[in-house]
């Protein structure tokens, strides 16, 4: 058993605390609190970070890939290439996501992550694996972005059944068009077995997004994208987002895919409670501009954006960018940024107390940030990422 206490300026629990002190006993943290209410056991060794705060690791329910490799790539090689490469910055969990494709090759790919996550033990790998996030086959046609088309179905209880038996009780979130016919059925299956709805590529009328928030769905898929616009007399499932305080709202905080003054209405109308940060990250993430892979298409990546025959897909922002633009967007503290990419995740998911904060008994995923919230090293359960 060996104890580390590091010290810093600042720590965020996710709550700013200054002079703070995370002590941590080999993968878990034993307490985190100001450096005067700790008292360090006989041995412990110390690291001081002067000039630098410590957040919580950073959890992205959101992403397909990284690094150059593809989730939907399914091989072992490919899928720690992802893992390495969000850790780096700043993401020490997250929900792997999977697009549309034919069902051979979803099932394939649920499959392999069903493994990972329930094998992903050696924190030295990086990113941990906690679920699975099913974006598609069950999406609108009129809001599908770029899945393709033709690969769209209407859902079946049947057809998802085959898809969560494949996940094995690792299937965690579905992004599903409530208003496609039978969805209601599907929403009510998911949430009987322990999986988080999504309302997403959806072009769902206030109505139909109400009758889905009434059986039981609490999230948006990257709010404002792929979705049925806002009118005044037309709210849509966006007026359904902004106005309901049950319903936490996924957002790409790029400045690409949604412009900084929506994200401030959002941010007014939810709160820093209600947001969720997520990356959408695609292959291209830490990476050069140039081609990439997505789900067998070719993606253009130039200047911060990605796109496939004029249309969005997917993001490069990284979580620790999105924390630094919300504070520069909206004028969000570091403390309410930090929050939407940890404690509101986890709360989301069920799993606050083990992720999202430090506080006793929890992970010991540590992100080490200078003062401009640059990462500058990355602690997943106690070991450093290299």
């Amino acid at each position: 058993m060996s104890t580390t206490a590091f010290i810093a300026d600042t720590i965020y629990t996710p709550d700013a605390i200054e002079n703070g002190v995370v002590l941590v006993e080999d993968d878990r943290i034993l307490k985190a609190g100001s450096r005067q209410s700790i008292e360090l056991p006989a041995g412990t060794r110390e690291v001081r970070l002067e000039g630098q705060s410590i957040a919580p690791g950073y959890i992205d329910i959101h992403n397909h890939g990284a690094g150059g490799a593809d989730v939907m790539e399914a091989t072992a090689e490919s899928f720690d290439t992802i893992r390495r490469t969000l850790a780096r910055f700043g993401t020490t969990s997250f929900y792997p996501t999977t697009g549309t494709a034919t069902t051979a090759d979803i099932r394939r790919a649920v499959e392999f992550l069903a493994d990972a996550v329930e094998h992903a033990s050696s924190p030295d790998v990086g990113c941990h694996p906690l679920g699975i996030h099913m974006e598609g086959p069950y999406l609108n046609p009129k809001r599908r972005g770029v899945h393709p088309i033709d690969l769209l179905v209407d859902p079946t209880l049947e057809a998802y059944r085959h898809f969560a038996e494949a996940a094995r009780g690792k299937l965690s979130i579905m992004t599903i068009a409530p208003e496609l016919t039978h969805a209601p059925e599907l929403i009510e299956e998911m949430l009987r077995a322990g999986v988080r709805p999504s309302m997403g590529h959806t072009d769902a009328t206030f109505e139909e997004a109400d009758r889905a928030v009434t059986l039981g769905v609490r999230q948006a898929t990257h709010m404002f994208n792929a979705m049925r616009p806002f009118g005044h007399r037309d709210p849509g499932v966006i007026g359904k987002v902004l106005t309901d305080p049950r319903v936490k709202a996924e957002l790409i905080a790029d400045g690409v895919h949604v412009d900084p003054k929506a994200i401030e209405l959002l941010y007014r109308a939810k709160g820093a409670d209600g947001i969720i940060l997520i990356s959408d990250g695609i292959s291209a993430v830490g990476m050069p501009d140039g081609e990439y892979n997505v789900v067998g298409l070719r993606v253009q990546v130039k200047d911060g954006a990605c796109s496939f025959e004029g249309h969005l897909a997917g993001s490069i922002v990284t979580l620790d960018r999105a924390v630094r633009n919300m504070t520069k967007f909206v004028g969000a503290s570091p403390a309410e940024a930090i929050r939407m990419a940890t404690l509101n995740t986890a709360i989301l998911m069920g799993i606050a107390g083990r992720k999202g904060q430090l506080t006793e008994g929890a992970d010991a995923d540590l992100v080490v940030l200078d003062s401009g919230l640059n990462v500058q090293q990355v602690y997943t359960r106690g070991l450093p990422v290299v």
